[in-house]
């Protein structure tokens, strides 16, 4: 296809008139153009005219060209930190490995060779034309700004700075290749050898500093062999972080760092999984007893599928009871769980919540006949121990309601509490205990309706995770489709929240916590084993299940018992927990004292022993145990007694001088430290001694 010039641009780019140009054709005779006709009579093809002409012509087209903003052959929109451009499509298959500096200077070489391109096509020009062309006219400041940006973000910038454009060179080696992205320094992930090392000193759990790190591992290290702490540093940036922290970081603690799963509820329904657990109240109430002091704990059952705080129940510490109540407040309600979702604490974990009796029944349904998942056909399931994100639905209910609220309270005492302000608080309660003033804490009957208020606000209120309608929202529209809770009837509900446990019956008779049970039904069960259940706020009355569940009887408390009244379960564990409070006292209280009279505590080596209190050398002690034996076995002399004289009574430790005690003092030391039989008089002094003011004299002569 032939390319024509018309006389206006033959005038152009010989910079003449246009008469001036057609005289210049009709006296070289440049031959016009076949198609030309009328208007457009004065047509020429580029290739008839002379070639200085057609050079003219060339270049008057390419400055044309470069100059104005249709150089740009696409409306791809690349941002840059100087602002959008519009760039071409990258020539290159889009790759994952780059980084966005690479793909921009991609964009840009892409975008640059495209305008070489159709400079060299429109300008009927040869390729080193079309570069040298571009090159001078970016550098003189005539280039499209589009065109003169792409070709600024084309050069490579670890080049040397120059001026801003990339070379004639640099042009020719990207018409010749496919890949334009720049390469970049990649990281060195060899592991070098002091790392090993290193690292020994570094991941420990007391976490210490890359330079503590760093002085430990150069201890051992000759200085040749040694690393500097900024290469040490470095190595260490290119480790991921959790290779870095293993170590420094528990198993627990590295879950905050790895990935997670986010579990999907929409297809639960209501009823279908609980999740429960305990919380140590974090502000102080009046105990409901003795009205001092404490912290209660809230167990509660939260549903699913709905979100529904469906249960809760307040105890004076985690327990089966506690647990135990707090479901029964939600199966009475709401109906009965599948499944029950919970931690591994005692309060779960224990025979009341699923007992095992293999030994009495060997079918499915006896195997779990004493606990009460089996008797409510529940199922009880445990997360991973220290594995609380698993449970994320409890604890953020936690923190929702409990850990919120408690701040409103004017006993708060939680870990958010300015240090200063709660001391106040808690030297104002117990001054008011002390001196019988107004407790400033929230009676036990109004903290009971605070928190049932607290439980009906957070179920009528929007939440995030169902689409910000309330739980009491989502319940009721389960039960507009149809759906429908299992309910237990008053008396199934009443038996099965009875605790049960295997006893043997003897004569009529059924020993359970202290008491006896006497019933005339269980005459003929003598030496069977019956599953009894008890009440445990009721101490009267226990009921007998045969082994298959049948009921057989109730029995009533027997006067032979241990205790002239019967003592219900909770009133046993009350004084079970007092009695562990009185041990932990009295063991304080020896320690005090032991402090009080100044009892030395001595670092005993690791070949010997600490036996009542005294630090004792084994060998010693075998050695003078053989020597005392020997002494037995040896046969006794006859030896004839001088007529015997009495002698005066060796004065007393008061009577003696000051050096004379301690001189003993001194001997009875050295004893001691090698580990010598003493006395129990010869302890006691050798401790109070040395606290009087005769030792203290003594010793500051001799020092």
């Amino acid at each position: 296809m032939s390319v024509t010039v018309t006389l206006q641009e033959l005038a152009d780019a010989l910079s003449v008139h246009r008469t001036s140009a057609m005289r210049k054709a009709k006296r070289e005779g440049w031959p016009c153009a076949p198609e030309s006709k009328g208007a457009a009579r004065h047509v020429f093809n580029l290739t008839d005219l002379p070639r200085d002409v057609q050079k003219a012509v060339q270049s008057r087209r390419a400055k044309a060209l470069i100059s104005s903003p249709a150089a740009s052959v696409s409306s791809a929109a690349v941002t840059s930190t100087a602002g959008a451009y519009a760039l071409p499509a990258p020539a290159a298959a889009f790759c994952h490995d780059l980084t966005d500096a690479q793909r921009l200077e991609r964009d840009a070489r892409s975008g640059v060779l495209n305008a070489l391109r159709r400079l060299q096509a429109e300008a009927r020009c040869s390729q080193e034309a079309a570069i040298a062309t571009l090159i001078t006219s970016a550098r003189a400041g005539r280039l499209d700004a589009v065109l003169d940006r792409m070709l600024r973000l084309a050069r490579d910038r670890r080049g040397r700075a120059g001026d801003g454009y990339p070379s004639a060179r640099t042009l020719k080696r990207w018409l010749a290749t496919h890949d334009l992205a720049p390469k970049i320094p990649q990281k060195d992930l060899t592991v070098p050898p002091w790392a090993p090392g290193f690292l020994k000193h570094y991941q420990r759990p007391e976490k210490p500093t890359v330079q503590a790190a760093y002085d430990d591992y150069s201890r051992n290290v000759p200085p040749a062999e040694r690393p500097s702490i900024h290469q040490v540093r470095r190595w260490l940036d290119k480790m991921g972080t959790v290779t870095r922290e293993r170590g420094r970081m528990g198993s627990r603690e590295l879950k905050n760092l790895r990935p997670f799963i986010r579990r999907d509820f929409s297809l639960l329904e209501p009823n279908d999984v609980w999740t429960a657990d305990g919380h140590t109240f974090d502000a102080e109430v009046q105990h409901p007893l003795h009205g001092r002091p404490f912290r209660p704990e809230i167990t509660t059952f939260v549903d699913v599928a709905t979100r529904y705080a469906v249960g809760w129940s307040i105890d004076l510490a985690e327990s089966a009871t506690a647990v135990a109540d707090s479901l029964r407040h939600g199966v009475e309600r709401y109906g009965v769980p599948a499944i029950i979702y919970v931690d591994n604490g005692s309060g779960y974990k224990n025979a009341y919540m699923n007992a095992q009796a293999d030994r009495i029944c060997d079918d499915l349904q006896g195997e779990a006949a004493l606990g009460l998942m089996g008797r409510l056909g529940s199922t009880l399931m445990h997360s991973l121990p220290y594995n609380s994100q698993a449970r994320g639905i409890i604890e953020r209910f936690h923190k929702t309601v409990w850990v919120t609220n408690a701040k409103r309270l004017p006993g708060y005492v939680g870990q958010h509490m300015d240090r200063e302000a709660r001391l106040e608080q808690f030297k104002l309660s117990r001054r008011a205990l002390k001196s019988g003033g107004a407790m400033p804490l929230v009676p036990w009957e109004i903290f009971v309706r605070w928190c049932q208020e607290k439980i009906d606000e957070y179920n009528a209120r929007p939440h995030r995770s169902l689409g910000q309608l309330t739980p009491a929202a989502v319940w009721a529209r389960f039960e507009a489709k149809g759906w429908q809770p299992l309910h237990l009837d008053a008396g199934e509900a009443e038996t099965l929240f009875r605790p049960r446990v295997t006893r043997t019956v003897g004569r009529g008779e059924i020993r359970l916590f202290n008491n006896l049970y006497f019933a005339r039904e269980l005459e003929e069960f003598h030496g069977a084993e019956l599953n009894v259940a008890y009440d445990i706020h009721n101490a009267d009355t226990v009921w007998a299940y045969a082994p298959d569940g049948r009921y057989v009887c109730s029995a009533q408390v027997n006067g032979n018992a241990r205790h002239y009244f019967p003592v219900p379960v909770v009133e046993q564990a009350r004084e079970k927990r007092a009695k562990g409070r009185l041990a932990r006292v009295d063991s304080k209280r020896e320690e005090i004292l032991a402090e009080l009279h100044g009892s030395p505590a001595l670092a005993a080596p690791s070949d010997q022993i600490v036996l009542g209190g005294r630090v004792i050398d084994p060998a010693a002690a075998i050695a003078a145990r053989r020597q005392a034996l020997a002494q037995e076995s040896a046969p006794a002399t006859l030896d004839i007694a001088p007529p015997h004289t009495p002698t005066a009574p060796p004065p007393s430790r008061s009577e003696r001088s000051a050096a004379d005690n301690y001189a003993e003092w001194l001997a009875l030391d050295a004893r001691i430290g090698a580990g010598g039989a003493v006395t129990e008089d010869e302890a006691r002094w050798h401790t109070s001694y040395q606290r009087s003011a005769q030792f203290k004299a003594q010793h500051r002569k001799t020092a």
